[in-house]
């Protein structure tokens, strides 16, 4: 019995400093992603909001104090799918436990230049999407979805995705 939790601890502890390396790869992925967007004029900071993945967001609070975008400091707002209506982002990061969401939170997004990100493939209404396939690290692309919130993405970014029409 010793033996058998001995090993489920190691097999835990030896996949969390992997998850760890996924999410500060998939906040360097989201930050080189929406450096290929074109934004509309704003005046404020560059906004992203999270949505139920605390790991994502600590790796995006780091590597914002590091890097702007567009000349302009990133802030990292933390949301509920209650509280989108009230905060104006730029980017919103979807984590894979809140996606169930994604019918309200599209209504609430539907017309504003807020570019979705998805933690699951195959999540329709979201502009991109993380493809884990633990290997590697890819993303989906929705152009289609992105033009809808006024939003044109770089060819260079249609290159390095999965693009689905």
């Amino acid at each position: 019995m010793i033996k058998k939790t001995l090993a489920i601890l190691l097999l835990i502890g030896s996949l969390l400093p992997v998850n760890a390396q996924n999410y500060k790869f998939q906040a360097l992925f989201i930050y080189n992603i929406v450096k290929r967007v074109n934004w509309p004029p704003s005046s404020d900071n560059f906004k992203i909001g999270v949505v139920g993945s605390k790991e994502l967001q600590k790796e995006l609070e780091i590597l914002s104090k590091k890097q702007k975008i567009g000349g302009k400091t990133i802030e990292i707002i933390t949301l509920t799918p209650s509280s989108i209506q009230e905060n104006e982002v730029h980017v919103l990061y979807l984590g894979r436990s809140s996606s169930s969401k994604i019918g309200d939170i599209q209504t609430i997004i539907k017309s504003k230049p807020v570019l979705l990100i998805g933690d699951k493939a195959g999540l329709k209404g979201a502009g991109i999407n993380f493809i884990d396939n633990s290997k590697e690290i890819k993303f989906e692309i929705y152009p289609n979805t992105i033009k809808e919130h006024q939003l044109a993405i770089s060819s260079s970014l249609l290159n390095l995705g999965v693009v689905i029409e």
